[in-house]
């Protein structure tokens, strides 16, 4: 005797309904009793059945109209339906049930010995159909994310094949396989990929650091034919701004001021006054009062307190490795701060304090950028937007504390400097938001190294200083901590939902031949 199931009686004859029902249950089987075949789709739709006992003469819906939609849907199509029949006249009624797909019939006037042994078959059939049906469906998870492993782009626990690794038989040796290998697979190619992004990470983070580091130097430069801080970034803003919009306008990216919203203008307002009106201000102003040397080595400080705000908001993990390249690069700074002054120098100790506000700044700047940018606007043209905002605040700045700089001034070697500025300071923002939205806050903040040593070795250059030998050595450290802190990790693309979507690689039973033993 088959274990027991459950029958789903439909019939329009109340007297037959409960024939059949209380017949079933004596067979220790479950039954439910329906009277039209709208009432049995109803409860079709949310409850499971092993059998359905099917009247075919019905008002409204008839058997055949039932049984058409039942074999019509994914979801019913298997279940098993044994028509009820006259026999006598309906003969031909249930050729064309069967025909529909019916599994048998019954004859309104059976006996009992009929009615078990043609359900105890059918759900037999249905609990090996079931079987079957599970095991192709786990082929075709198998399937699937074995194409998905080909994408080259997936993560092994999403795959969605636990359950067919779980199995016994060769099917489950023959997945458990596949997922170590696929994990093997995985952290190769997550390697190559991390490797990758921190090499061209590290590209572009010494290329902002030169750039940078070449500013510093200029700024002093320019101050030492006229300190005009607020006037000289005013100016860098304007050309910084024309090029960015006509490079945006050329290329068809600059969006129109209606689309943007009031997130985007609040970024972009912050944006433009730290980075723009805080820190060139703070940097040129500074750099006036202090050697460009100075400057560079307090800039170094901008990674650690980068580091510091990360872990704070949990933004990204502060793990020993990084701590550990951070302090590396710290040395390194070190070893320039006391054995690469070219030359005696007297520090005024008030300014040093007062340029400790710089790494801060550029701190948040790096957090706020790396959090908040947003992702719909091109960089280029989002640069040339904050660029023009922040020229709209300094200009007012500039006018009260009367420090434009005259333009007999540019006609000069001025001119040249501000140029060179703007060139230098605009294309490293351009590649330092590039930088920072790929490899992450902390990662970006490196480039406060590179700044450091690139400001130092500019410094000696333009202003004809000696580059002691432990400052090579100390680039080295810098650059061996830049790699040891590496980007964020790149967060992996998730594979589909293989359950939501496995109807079409799941085949019809009744086109796979019967499996033998």
């Amino acid at each position: 005797m088959s274990s027991p199931g459950r029958i789903l009686v439909v019939d329009d004859s109340q007297t037959i309904r409960i024939k059949l029902k209380k017949s079933v249950e004596v067979l220790g089987h479950q039954a439910e009793a329906v009277e039209s075949g709208r009432a049995a789709l109803d409860r079709l739709a949310t409850e499971s059945y092993d059998v359905i006992l099917l009247d075919i003469i019905m008002p409204e819906m008839d058997g055949f109209e039932v049984l058409k939609t039942l074999k019509a849907s994914p979801r019913t199509r298997d279940v098993p339906v044994i028509v009820i029949s006259a026999l006598d006249d309906e003969m031909s009624s249930v050729v064309k049930a069967i025909e529909l797909g019916a599994e048998d019939f019954l004859p309104k006037d059976f006996e009992l010995a009929l009615l078990k042994a043609r359900v105890a078959t059918c759900i037999e059939k249905k609990r090996l159909r079931d079987v079957e049906t599970e095991y192709l469906r786990q082929v075709a998870k198998l399937t699937k994310a074995a194409a998905t492993l080909e994408t080259g782009r997936f993560n092994p626990s999403k795959l969605g094949i636990r359950d067919v690794a779980s199995r016994p038989d060769g099917l489950g040796k023959l997945a458990t396989v596949f997922a170590t290998m696929a994990q093997k697979v995985y952290e190769r190619e997550r390697k190559m990929r991390q490797n990758v992004r921190t090499f061209r990470g590290a590209l572009l983070l010494l290329a902002c650091g030169g750039l940078w580091g070449l500013v510093v130097p200029l700024s002093k430069m320019a101050s030492l034919v006229e300190a005009h801080p607020v006037g000289l970034a005013t100016l860098i803003d304007i050309i910084g701004a024309l090029f960015c919009i006509g490079i945006s306008l050329k290329r068809k990216t600059m969006p129109s001021l209606k689309e943007l919203t009031r997130a985007d203008w609040k970024f972009i307002l912050c944006f433009a006054l730290i980075s723009s009106v805080i820190n060139q201000v703070l940097v040129y102003w500074v750099a006036s009062k202090l050697p460009a040397f100075i400057v560079s080595i307090v800039i170094v400080l901008e990674g650690f307190a980068v580091f510091l705000f990360a872990a704070l908001m949990r933004t990204e993990a502060p793990n020993l490795k990084r701590f550990l390249g951070l302090g590396l690069g710290l040395v390194g700074i070190c070893i320039i701060l006391l054995y690469g002054e070219p030359g005696e120098m007297t520090t005024d100790w008030l300014w040093l304090v007062i340029a400790l506000i710089i790494p801060v700044t550029y701190a948040t700047e790096d957090i706020y950028l790396s959090e908040g940018k947003p992702a719909h606007i091109d960089n280029v043209a989002l640069f040339g937007i904050t660029l023009s905002v922040s020229v709209l605040m300094l200009v007012p700045m500039a006018a009260f504390y009367q420090d434009f700089i005259p333009l007999d001034l540019l006609a000069g070697r001025l001119g040249v400097i501000v140029l060179l500025m703007a060139v230098a300071g605009n294309l490293a923002m351009l590649l330092f938001m590039v930088l920072i939205s790929s490899t992450g806050a902390v990662f970006a903040s490196q480039n406060a190294y590179a700044v450091t040593a690139a400001g130092i070795g500019w410094s000696m250059l333009l202003l004809g200083e000696a580059i002691p030998a432990l400052t090579w050595v100390s680039l080295a450290l810098i650059v061996v901590g830049l790699l040891m802190v590496e980007p964020k990790q790149e967060a992996e693309e998730e594979p589909p939902l293989l359950d939501d979507e496995l109807e079409e690689f799941v085949p019809r039973l009744d086109l796979v031949p019967s499996p033998t033993e």
